[in-house]
């Protein structure tokens, strides 16, 4: 059925393109602006990673405001930007009230294309200012230098914008002297409202606000739309912004979809206050208009000064509600997923793979929650449970002492559900994210793989040593019994010693708790003595070598969990906890 709908699209475009110069005019001057703003997008992530800009200046609310208004201003892209704050959210490297900062920012960023476009793009021949920026950006990009390429593409992209405009101006020119677009002309609330959707529809069309904001001042500025018809495509393009945002949030998780709901609200709220107080706000526009000395015919620059207020007021209601937004969100919108039979990844997200640093967040985060369901496999397979591992106020002697019936569990089932899924998404994710990454982010990429296959091996040794733990539980052989209850403390307290790393957030500490890891896994050596057990004909030869082979297997487990400890977490300071092992 898309095809079709697809197909039909491309038909209908084409018949109009063949009938109409004018609208083929058009259509390509629409076409060469959205390839220039896909092209800017790319320049900036050469130039530059805007993903550690946008960390830094997060640090508030406000430097969340103004990052979204001048990233705006300078992209160009409201959708994009507004994509790149759900991303970010989702992979919980912003907040939520971080995020609200930067969707009404990026709302108040969309003043600069209408004074841009109404006092200076439909005013001068802006085709001649696009060649030599197409020029001089297209010899940029054939240097070798990654940043002087990014800038490159950055001119060409901006030389790009200024002859879509060019073009889209022209074709309405042309229009003028054969169809007069002003008999389709309505006045009143009625007129109001319709050209609002039409505003929707463009926008949400052609996936760009900019662009519809664009298409209306220019036919305003020929006569083919009346001022209040302009002023109705203005507001609903600012509605129909969010639809990049909507589809952007898809693959969100509950965070993202909380800023992708506030988004939409804030500009449906705006666009329906907007047409209640038109009237006001179309005196004010006049009174300011008039004051500025902008002449009663040029609605352009009239259009311009009332997109401000506009936007404006919008921003002064909702930036200050901020923390009662959040809340709201919070309380309202709660993840109703109950947890599946197979737990899969949480964290990672297709915004984030254009982005090496941004990668290696997300990528870090989901091999936490690896890390967590590694740790309770492991601690369900010696018959414990999460408040054995959290609670260290009772030694881990006593706890194995009053754990003596073995929890029944399907390691392989455990093992798939719980680890094989997760594990698998951060493998393909990493090999995804390595290819756009620098040499100096490769190595970390490889490190977050090493780590996921490290666990895995760990929990393979578990599967070969788990069934003798079972077995010698219940033991008649008090002997054999009290020495894998000795392997079960070992590993007890590493347990819990992994689970405090992951919520340390001193260096010094954290260096201390590695060391106690690393002590527990040389303790190995020295806590058993089998020699003296089979002299002693205490255990049988088939025991012995039992638990020689099964303490090899956890001091191998041990080992390899430290080194995942190390690599994640002297590399990666978290304040995660382990809130996933509450579930074994």
């Amino acid at each position: 059925m898309k095809n079709i709908l697809f197909f039909s699209f491309i038909v209908l475009i084409s018949v109009l393109m063949y009938i109409s110069q004018s609208f083929l005019t058009i259509i390509f001057g629409v076409c060469i602006f959205l390839y220039a703003m896909s092209v800017l997008e790319k320049s900036f992530s050469m130039m530059a990673s805007l993903e550690t800009f946008l960390k830094k200046m997060t640090k508030s609310n406000f430097q969340s405001f103004i990052f979204g208004s001048v990233s705006t201003t300078i992209m160009q892209s409201s959708g994009l930007v507004s994509v790149l704050a759900i991303s970010f959210l989702s992979a919980g490297l912003i907040s939520l009230a971080s995020g609200l900062s930067i969707i009404y920012g990026i709302n108040l960023a969309t003043i600069t294309t209408g004074w841009f476009l109404a006092g200076f793009g439909l005013k001068v021949d802006i085709a001649a200012y696009s060649m030599p920026l197409i020029v001089i950006g297209m010899l940029c990009m054939v240097n070798k230098t990654e940043k002087i390429k990014g800038f490159g593409y950055f001119l060409f992209s901006i030389g790009l914008l200024f002859l879509g405009i060019s073009y889209m101006k022209g074709g309405f020119d042309h229009i003028k002297d054969s169809i007069d677009l002003s008999q389709f002309a309505m006045s009143g609330l009625g007129g109001l409202l319709v050209y609002t959707f039409v505003g929707i529809i463009v926008t949400v069309l052609i996936q760009s606000s900019h662009a519809s904001l664009t298409l209306a001042i220019a036919a305003l500025s020929v006569g083919q739309i009346t001022y209040e018809n302009a002023v109705g495509i203005a507001i609903g393009s600012n509605v129909g912004s969010t639809v990049m945002a909507v589809i952007g949030s898809l693959n969100a998780n509950i965070e993202g979809k909380k800023l992708t709901v506030a988004h939409v609200l804030f500009n449906v709220s705006c666009a329906i206050i907007s047409i209640i107080l038109i009237t006001p706000f179309m005196y004010i526009t006049d009174i300011t208009s008039d004051y500025f000395g902008i002449a009663s015919d040029d609605y352009t620059l009239r259009l311009a000064v009332f997109l401000s207020y506009f936007n404006a007021v919008g921003v002064v209601i909702f930036y200050p509600l901020i923390p009662v937004i959040e809340k709201l969100l919070n309380k309202f919108m709660k993840d109703s997923r109950k947890r599946s039979k197979i737990d899969s990844a949480k964290y990672l997200d297709e915004q984030s793979l254009q982005f090496p640093d941004s990668a290696l967040e997300v990528l870090s985060k989901e091999i936490l929650h690896l890390y967590a369901n590694a740790n309770s496999i492991i601690a369900k397979a010696i018959s414990i449970n999460s408040n054995d591992i959290q609670n260290d106020n009772i030694s881990a002697k006593s706890i194995i002492n009053s754990r003596q019936t073995p929890i029944k569990m399907d390691y392989d089932e455990l093992y798939n559900n719980r680890f094989k899924e997760i594990y698998s998404q951060i493998i393909d994710y990493a090999i995804l994210a390595g290819a756009n990454a620098k040499p100096e982010q490769l190595s970390k990429f490889m490190d977050i793989r090493r780590a996921a296959l490290i666990m895995a091996e760990a929990l393979k040794d578990m599967k070969n040593t788990q069934p003798n733990i079972y077995r010698y539980i219940t033991s008649s052989n008090q002997y054999a019994k009290e020495e894998y209850d000795k392997l079960r403390v070992e590993m007890l307290e590493s347990l819990r010693i992994m689970y405090k790393i992951a919520s340390i957030k001193d260096p010094d500490e954290l260096e201390t708790q590695i060391k106690n890891l690393r002590k527990i896994y040389y303790e190995y050596d020295s806590e058993f003595d089998f020699d003296i057990l089979i002299i002693n004909k205490k255990i049988t030869n088939k025991m012995a070598t039992s638990l020689m082979n099964d303490t090899a297997l956890m001091k191998n487990i041990t080992k390899g969990m430290l080194k995942v400890a190390e690599m994640i977490f002297i590399h990666h300071h978290s304040n995660e906890k382990l809130d996933e092992i509450t579930n074994i």
